[in-house]
């Protein structure tokens, strides 16, 4: 089995490091203050979220996982943050009382193929009103005050803004500061979007939540990883090709997996030390067979899209100044800060200071191969 994941949650031993982090944000949640995380995308927040959730609970203290990603109404809210409050919490009766008091939504258990049962809810108006979203939000004060500490982790949480129009963003702001016993954690993959929400002092949500900024893994801890891994099938790599590795993917931790992953499939059974020409074959591999979805990702872009993105792969800073724009032809300063803005929204690129650089590298590379 391959060693290297980099499909799902890193968890057990697929989770190395991030020692001081996770300790910042058990302390912090524990503390009962609100905490938001900000990293790139592919940094690990998730992974790094659950392990504190594991030392959280083991603590005493419940914890709920809501992911807004799959959110785009009201009525999807309130299911899916319904869902998963009964998922995690074991006093599931009460908070079938706590739905059952509310007059426009009623709890409902049906069972599966295989009797299982299942929780639903139904809507007793036909569109659930903010008012109603207003008691949802009170749930885990209201379940937290029985006696058990609550913290409710929201996931992508930028996505809350697809509901702008309802005033949900403020609207939970105003809930989460009335409540005690309940605590929350935000984080997404959209950095300068929950930079904009925790940062601005005219967004509902600054000043709301302590800020814990995730950077990339220290690099001895991520050799010795690589190392371990690949010796575990008899495959020897030096210090030398493990900075390799890192440097091929920019030190991003999910790409290091993939990457790692690719090159060990590359050498078993029979090849057992890895170099850097067997590094820039699987890197090239990669590219290779994401090369379908990159075509059609690149294929949908503007012309002046298409141009920035090439430009970036050569340099990502002062790209509004006059020479930049003229050096790579791209039009005025307006257009491109239409055409940044796209690509940032869709997790193209990122923005760190004032440098804008690739989410992700193997992308990167098509896109220098595209313009070559």
């Amino acid at each position: 089995m391959n060693p290297f994941n980099y499909i799902s949650i890193a968890q057990g031993d697929n989770f190395f490091d991030r020692v001081e982090e996770t300790k910042r944000i058990v302390e912090t949640l524990q503390g009962g203050n609100n905490l938001v995380l900000l990293a790139p995308r592919r940094y690990g927040k998730t992974s790094l979220v659950f392990r504190a959730i594991e030392q959280l609970e083991q603590i005493g203290i419940s914890c709920v996982y809501f992911d807004l990603m799959p959110v785009y109404s009201l009525e999807s809210f309130a299911e899916l943050y319904l869902q998963a409050l009964y998922t995690k919490l074991s006093s599931k009766e009460r908070l079938i009382q706590l739905i059952a008091a509310l007059k426009s939504i009623r709890p409902k258990m049906t069972f599966d193929a295989f009797g299982k049962p299942e929780f639903g809810i139904e809507f007793v108006e036909p569109k659930v009103s903010i008012a109603t979203i207003a008691q949802l939000l009170e749930l885990p004060e209201k379940i937290a005050q029985d006696g058990k500490r609550l913290v409710v982790v929201m996931d992508e949480f930028q996505e809350i803004r697809k509901l702008h129009k309802f005033g949900l963003e403020a609207l939970l702001r105003s809930k989460i500061q009335l409540q005690h016993h309940a605590n929350y954690l935000f984080l997404g993959s959209k950095t300068h979007i929950m930079q904009d929400m925790f940062m601005d002092k005219n967004k509902p949500f600054y000043n709301s939540a302590m800020t814990l900024q995730i950077s990339t893994l220290p690099e001895r801890e991520t050799i010795d990883f690589i190392t371990s891994r690949f010796a575990a099938s008899s495959i020897q790599i030096s210090e030398q090709q493990c900075r390799y590795i890192l440097s091929r993917v920019e030190n991003i931790p999910y790409y290091i997996q993939l990457l790692c992953a690719e090159i060990w499939q590359y050498m078993m059974p029979d090849l057992h030390e890895v170099t850097n020409e067997i590094i820039d074959t699987c890197f090239t591999r990669v590219v290779e067979l994401k090369s379908d979805y990159y075509f059609e990702r690149t294929d949908r872009l503007s012309a002046l899209q298409k141009r920035l993105l090439v430009a970036l792969t050569k340099s990502g800073q002062n790209i509004y100044s006059a020479d930049y724009i003229l050096r790579n032809q791209l039009v005025g300063a307006s257009s491109l800060q239409k055409a940044v803005a796209v690509l940032l929204d869709e997790g193209v690129i990122d923005k760190s200071g004032n440098t804008y650089s690739f989410c992700n590298p193997f992308y990167k590379q098509y896109i220098i191969n595209y313009a070559s």
